[in-house]
């Protein structure tokens, strides 16, 4: 075998490039039921709505394990009528990761792209998807150039780029969720539960996915000649200076008509929040209004601000005060912390509210070390997870 033959690209095969791991996940995930493990050989899964078995090898010496596989597949494809291995890619792999798909809108030359363009696509979902690690953990105009080392151990040890697809020059992106797992959050001490499920919070990578996607739809907004939202808002929803620089270099191209962004969610996670698009469309932008916008959040002032989501676990007030004190526990970043907050009228009937009905708050302000507890001090912030007041 020569060079050439040994190390040309070649396309996605499914065989390949899943894993028995991820396809086994991906059978858990959608209702398959195991009916026999042979450890370290194989396994049976059935599906007896779709009245279908597939047998699932382990062991890639043995001389079936290709032919084995190559069924499995055949069925899950069968089952679930996926025509072509790409979607067959997504929807396993699917099943443990959040995917972005990138899309660039454009004319192409069989199927391909300079490749300047494509060094450009990627370095800016890099520069992307790191702002939007920083701010799922501490919203900020522009980000520090001392990066959180959560938001750094997110992009080298769960991001992954899988073969491009089909349909003008496409990236795809997964973001993986370790193990699986959904954070699990204490309830509201001394209330019943509540009839109606709460929604849960994902995992970190989740929380950076919903960012990555709110933060895209309030870029796409400022870089409106008249944006419906102020830069602050924009902030709070993701938008940094960084976000909007990775925008303006991904769209340099001239032929470039638009950047078109698609999410699939894990259902290993919670449902995204009904805020959060599974789509955003960005028009290619004007090089002037992508500076102007840079600019204004660059010179914004830096604010230390802290975000926790979680449940009010317990309320004081003193009998005929407005104010009292909320205590939270839940999630900063990957971290865990119970904080107290002062809140007053609207804000501590939100927070009745939260605690009553068991829902999860997002609660922001300057988070601060106090006599060994942690408070959120200044400008405090205080809603419904789910919702954006």
């Amino acid at each position: 075998m020569n060079v050439a033959e040994g190390h040309h690209s070649r396309s996605f095969e499914p065989a390949e490039d899943l894993t028995p791991k991820a396809i086994e996940a991906f059978l858990r995930q959608s209702g398959w039921k195991c009916e026999e493990v042979r450890e370290g050989i194989s396994s049976i899964w059935s599906l007896d709505q779709a009245d279908a078995s597939i047998m699932l090898p382990y062991n890639r010496r043995f001389r079936d394990f290709r032919a084995r596989l190559f069924n499995a597949l055949d069925v899950i494809a069968d089952v679930y009528n996926i025509r072509n291995s790409d979607e067959l890619e997504l929807k396993i792999a699917g099943a443990g990761s959040d995917i972005l798909l990138l899309r660039a809108d454009q004319a192409t030359i069989n199927g391909s792209i300079p490749l300047d363009e494509a060094k450009n696509l990627l370095t800016g979902v890099s520069v992307m998807l790191m702002a939007a690690a920083c701010s799922a953990i501490k919203p900020s105009a522009s980000i520090p150039r001392r990066r959180p080392d959560m938001a750094k151990e997110f992009m080298s040890e769960e991001v992954r780029m899988g073969h491009t697809l089909r349909g003008s020059f496409v990236l795809t992106i997964y973001a993986r969720h370790a193990d699986g797992q959904v954070e699990e959050l204490p309830e509201a001490e001394n209330v019943e539960a509540s009839q109606e499920s709460q929604p849960q919070i994902g995992t970190y990578s989740r929380r950076v996915m919903e960012t990555l996607s709110t933060g895209l739809e309030a870029s796409k907004e400022l870089l409106n000649d008249d944006p419906a939202i102020t830069l602050e808002e924009a902030v709070q929803h993701g938008a940094s200076a960084e976000m909007i620089d990775s925008l303006g270099n991904m769209s340099q191209h001239p032929g470039l008509r638009a950047l078109d962004m698609a999410f699939r969610w894990s259902p290993a996670q919670p449902a995204p929040a009904q805020r959060v698009a599974s789509r955003v469309v960005l028009p290619r932008p004007q090089p002037e209004r992508i500076e102007f916008v840079r600019d204004s959040l660059k010179s914004q002032p830096v604010a230390e601000r802290g975000e926790i989501i979680g449940h009010v676990v317990r309320l004081e007030r003193p009998e005929g005060h407005d104010s009292g004190i909320a205590v939270i526990d839940g999630y900063v970043g990957k971290s865990r912390k119970r904080v107290k907050v002062e809140l007053s009228g609207e804000s501590y009937l939100i927070a009745i509210f939260a605690h009553q009905e068991r829902r999860l708050v997002v609660a922001s302000g300057r988070l601060a070390l106090e006599r060994r507890s942690w408070w959120l001090k200044g400008r405090i912030s205080l809603r419904i997870y789910g919702s954006l007041k």
